[in-house]
């Protein structure tokens, strides 16, 4: 349905062109043509909020802050220094993205400033321009700046049309960028990002440049919409710049509209500025944050995903009410002011919206059983013979010490993993394993030691890089990215893996992946529609579609019952013998034993015994810390 996007692009593109030359032509009132021209800032400034706080999850008080730097900057270089005032509107843009970029090579390389925590700072950022552009009459010096009005074009007869024309296409490359980001693997990064950024760097998301991406693009955009409202204004102050207003608004605007759609916050631009306007124009001004609060809540009640969720679930019906009611009221005469109009049109629209009985983002996905494709003899009492050839080392790891304050959690552990290898990876509670699989997989870096793979040294490397030189892991708890379709996790991985694909190929070659381990029929469903053991195969789907050399399982069989180990253990062997060699971390012993070439055995953070299955499991060692004494004298 991508050509409906480009479609209402396009439509806007030919409204702003023609409205100005069918305002020479007609009665058609200034007031409206400025009217549309409050809603086009208003869909430039949320849109450029919502690449970066709604599309990766980054929730940010600083658009503020990029609006103010784009305002300040036409004002000193248009208002005093008298630069054409497109050169100062594409400057503002430049020095806003600069700030952004400046936030971001801070904020991104540090874990801790996540969250509320981002918010926070981003939230300083608005107070501490305000009090450099007080101070500096370089600036401001407390005492505002006059812009004079720009030259307009020829074919624009007066100011306000200049402004509709400037503002509409800032609005259009707002939402141009922001569509196109939604549709291309830029995008899908940062819905990954939102959804569990540890996980995307893992499958090989450089999140870090992503991230950077989108809060440079959010301070263009801002900065440019800043430059023009600028012109607007004729007169800026600290006071009225550097305030709560832009970011609150934007904020409110994106959530209203649905913060995971390229169009969501135009929506909500339009329907908090017509509301607005109407409060306004009815003398009930002072009451619209009460109002707009009270809507706020009751959409996130109703509809947390935002209006836009509910137009899509029913398209053609909300497209038809909402063009007869404002048809309708205005040209029948009911009621002269198309902007009442537009007000109780978009009203009865949203209402009929959320009925129920829309319809659900994942109908089609419900048609399966629920039940994986294939199930396949149990797991016997004895070792297989289906032994892959061993080949050379892959995986080397000497002498791996890693502590977290006083507690050693590693202790001098060194491990080889040859090709074609499946090496069971055992011990204790507290032994070191899932600390062992962060270490490999490049979660952090040891605290000494060294690790490599076919050669190559990854110690500091970044979880993505580690990816890319061939190791994927799946999680003890799985992590699924909960906003995408289980086809669309499994494309993620094979755009960002070794040997990436487009988006379009990405989601056809995830179905390779899917039936590998017998999730085919449930392609279509989300996360949170399918039980533990699915889950845990479409970790194993996703990982594998890096195309691995090295894969770690981190009890990938744990909580499931004897029918879902069953069908569990013969996926492994599907994923290995397709050429993958494995670290399988479980306390299963019995499916460890029958499905492990190799077996290592860590206790309280040391190597404890290493050797064939049959061995490690009767050396008394072993037994002791780990079987107990009774299980040792059961298996006798």
């Amino acid at each position: 349905m991508r050509h409906k996007g480009w479609l209402a692009l396009v439509g806007i593109a030919v409204a702003v062109v023609a409205l100005p030359a069918i305002r020479h032509s007609t009665d058609f009132p200034m007031f409206y043509l400025i009217f549309l021209s409050g809603i086009l800032f208003w869909t430039a400034q949320s849109t450029s909020w919502n690449i970066l706080s709604g599309y990766s999850g980054y929730f940010s008080f600083g658009q503020g802050a990029f609006f103010g730097v784009g305002v300040y900057t036409m004002a000193v270089l248009f208002g005093r220094q008298g630069i054409n005032w497109w050169v100062a509107a594409l400057a503002a843009g430049l020095a806003a993205m600069l700030l952004g970029l400046a936030i971001g090579t801070i904020a991104f390389r540090l874990r801790s400033l996540r969250g509320e925590i981002f918010a926070l700072l981003t939230l300083a950022i608005p107070f501490i321009l305000a009090s450099l552009a007080r101070l500096s009459k370089a600036i401001d010096g407390g005492q505002g700046i006059v812009i004079p009005v720009p030259e307009a074009p020829s074919f624009l007869s007066q100011f306000q049309e200049f402004v509709f024309v400037v503002s509409g296409v800032v609005a259009l490359f707002a939402l141009t960028v922001a569509y196109v980001m939604q549709h291309t693997r830029y995008g899908w990064a940062l819905f990954a990002i939102r959804d569990d950024e540890d996980v995307a760097e893992g499958l090989g998301v450089p999140t870090f440049f992503h991230k950077m991406i989108a809060i440079g693009v959010t301070g263009l955009i801002a900065g440019i919409s800043g430059a023009v409202a600028a012109l607007q204004l004729g007169f800026v102050s600290v006071e009225g710049t550097f305030n709560l207003d832009v970011p609150l608004f934007v904020i409110v605007m994106s959530v209203l509209g649905g913060r995971g759609h390229w169009a969501g916050p135009m929506v909500g631009a339009v329907y908090v500025y017509t509301l607005q306007n109407r409060l306004a124009s009815g003398g009930f001004e002072g009451w619209s944050l009460i109002v707009l609060g009270a809507l706020l809540v009751l959409v996130m009640l109703l509809a947390p995903e935002g209006l836009m969720a509910g137009f899509r679930r029913r398209p053609w019906l909300s497209a038809g009410i909402f063009i007869v009611i404002f048809l309708g009221l205005w040209l029948l005469g009911i009621t002269s002011d198309p902007v009442t109009a537009l007000a109780l049109a978009l009203g009865v629209t949203a209402v009929i919206a959320f009925i129920p009985g829309g319809g659900d983002r994942s109908t089609s996905s419900l048609v399966d059983s629920g039940e994986p494709q294939e199930h396949h003899a149990p797991v016997g009492d004895e070792p297989t013979d289906e032994r892959a050839e061993v080949g050379r080392p892959l995986l080397v790891a000497e002498n791996v010490v890693m502590t977290f304050g006083g507690v050693r959690a590693l202790r001098g552990v060194s491990m080889r993993i040859h090709e074609g290898e499946l090496v069971g990876l055992v011990g204790p509670n507290g032994s070191g394993k899932t600390t062992l699989v962060n270490l490999i997989s490049g979660a952090f870096p040891p605290t000494s030691g060294s690790i490599s793979l076919d050669g190559t040294g990854i110690v500091g490397a970044r979880p993505h890089r580690v990816a890319h030189l061939g190791i994927a892991r799946t999680y003890q708890i799985p992590r699924p990215f909960t906003s995408l379709t289980v086809r669309d996790n499994v494309a993620m991985a094979i755009m960002f893996g070794r040997e990436p694909l487009g988006l379009d190929a990405s989601r056809r070659a995830a179905s390779e992946y899917l039936d590998l381990v017998g999730m085919g029929g449930r392609a279509d469903a989300f996360p949170g529609e399918i039980n533990l053991h699915q889950r845990q195969l479409l970790e194993m789907a996703r990982a594998i579609a890096t195309r691995p050399s090295l894969l770690l399982l981190d009890e990938a069989l744990a909580g499931l019952n004897p029918v879902e180990i069953d069908n569990a253990v013969d996926v492994v062997r599907r994923i290995r013998a397709s050429g993958v060699s494995i670290v399988l971390v479980e306390h299963l012993l019995r499916v460890v034993n029958q499905l492990a070439t190799r077996i290592v055995v860590l206790d309280q953070g040391l190597e404890l015994a290493e050797g064939e299955p049959a061995v490690v499991m009767r050396d008394p060692a072993v037994v002791k810390a780990y079987l107990g004494r009774q299980a040792d004298a059961a298996g006798d």
